[in-house]
């Protein structure tokens, strides 16, 4: 996008809290117009190894990133945040996961906040069964090229519209 420059924060592997620990710290020097968050699979997939429990993990995971959207709004910095990617097939699916995934992007898709806009990432990535299409996998929790390819795609026109009010 002309006259757009992206600074990736990121970081694999970090939890919901570690980004809202870090944030402010990481992110305010850069001084942003607009923040992209993008976080919450690290969190639900404790759930796999079963040393969470699901309601559990459901409601700290929906609590920490509603903290860190606030957080970026203090910033001065409009805020677009993806929902959680849907688990890709993997050899054992993990349907406590997936679930947890949904439960949570509904909250998200219907966050309310001023100067937040939410991309859904599923509709973006996933097949009619639910999971991140095969294409667009690299394994169970990360995306390939091609599916960032249509995420950022799918992400162009909010970040246009992050202009308006």
């Amino acid at each position: 996008m002309e006259g757009v420059q992206c600074i990736a924060r990121g970081l694999p592997g970090a939890s919901s809290a570690y980004v809202l620990q870090r944030l402010n710290a990481v992110v305010s020097p850069l001084r942003p117009d607009i923040v992209v968050l993008q976080m919450g699979v690290n969190d639900l997939a404790e759930l796999m190894l079963g040393s969470r429990e699901r309601a559990h993990a459901v409601a700290a995971t929906r609590r920490t990133i509603e903290a860190v959207v606030a957080s970026a709004r203090t910033l001065g910095a409009r805020v677009v945040l993806t929902t959680i990617f849907p688990l890709a097939h993997g050899p054992l699916p993990d349907t406590a996961v997936q679930r947890a995934i949904a439960e949570v992007n509904r909250d998200l898709l219907g966050l309310r906040m001023a100067g937040v806009q939410v991309l859904d990432s599923a509709t973006v990535l996933a097949g009619s069964d639910g999971y991140v299409r095969d294409t667009y996998a690299d394994d169970e929790l990360h995306l390939s090229v091609a599916g960032y390819a249509a995420l950022n795609a799918a992400l162009v026109p909010l970040l246009g519209n992050c202009n308006q009010g």
